[in-house]
């Protein structure tokens, strides 16, 4: 249940007062991300590849509040409708339940939905849950439907701290014990993945969801492990080019330790992994245009009061 608070013996971090959200085309809730500095990277031995810590500085954007669930991307699924069969592009942007009655992929790890009736269904009990093994195009396809983006490394990492500075999670040094999805185990592709329902726990200091645990979030940057010794001090947006980009967050089958914010994992941008979701970015420009769309989303009865 979103928002539900778990006993755990970390702290809640407070919400800015005025702190702003908008909901857009796809139902979503996005908070404002302010304009300003923020330190980025890590001095832990054991991320070398995080350092050295550097301040950025960033125009205002906004996040969604949730990663993206199986109910949002079927929606995403039936409006768009991406050839379906071997080789078709939806084949290429993640795994269902169908994919697992053939010889390719039966030993796959999917997400809760399925195609019947020419249709794509989100099962019950998992419609709130993050959409799982989808690739980075998929990813970007969505948000790119949605009327917004991925974010870029440096915005998903400004926007998980929260407003804390150098703290290693985004509620600060504690490590986490419980009431977070992490440190799960999935042994039988026949059941659903262990993750939890978006918004699980005590959002960050931006009212953000989920920017720890649950699922791995592809960005949009390319991946280079020397990047943020060189990268511009405004707006970076990564490496022009490269093989592999960049998923932040930790997931449902991670340790403590590999929920850091700090944190930088990387997969090929095909990659359908059991343990990769997403969240979208929207430019602070837009906000006039969808605040439009919030406007009717609540007239029509869009969305939930949650943003789900």
């Amino acid at each position: 249940m979103i928002g539900v608070l778990m006993a755990l013996l970390i702290p809640a971090v407070s919400l800015a007062a005025d702190q702003q959200f908008i909901v857009t085309k796809d139902g979503a809730k996005m908070a404002l991300i302010p304009a300003g500095t923020f330190m980025m990277g890590s001095d832990d031995d054991d991320i070398k590849e995080t350092t050295p810590w550097h301040e950025v500085y960033l125009d205002a954007f906004y996040m969604d509040v949730y990663e993206v669930t199986n109910e949002q991307f079927v929606k995403f699924l039936n409006d768009t409708r991406p050839p379906e069969g071997i080789g078709g592009k939806r084949w290429n942007w993640l795994v269902i339940r169908n994919d697992l009655e053939l010889q390719e992929r039966y030993t796959w790890w999917p997400t809760e939905i399925i195609y019947e009736n020419d249709k794509y269904v989100a099962l019950e009990g998992n419609k709130h849950h993050p959409v799982i093994t989808v690739s980075w195009y998929a990813a970007d396809a969505y948000c790119k439907w949605a009327g917004k983006r991925l974010p870029t490394e440096a915005e998903w990492e400004k926007a998980a701290r929260g407003g804390l500075a150098k703290a290693r999670f985004p509620w600060g040094d504690e490590i986490p014990t419980g009431g977070l999805v992490f440190d799960k185990v999935w042994r039988d592709n026949m059941v659903p993945a262990p993750t939890g329902e978006v918004g699980n726990y005590y959002p960050n200091g931006y009212g953000l969801y989920d920017m720890a645990g649950n699922v791995w979030e592809w960005v949009s940057d390319w991946f280079d492990p020397t990047y943020y010794s060189t990268s511009p001090a405004e707006d970076p947006k990564g490496p022009p080019s490269g093989e592999l980009k960049v998923l932040r967050g930790g997931a449902w089958h991670n340790f403590a330790m590999g929920l850091r914010v700090g944190v930088r994992n990387t997969e090929y941008p095909m990659s359908t992994g059991d343990g990769v979701g997403f969240r979208c970015a929207m430019d602070e420009v837009g906000a006039a245009t969808n605040k439009g769309i919030a406007n009717d989303l609540n007239d029509n009865g869009g969305g939930d009061e949650d943003g789900k």
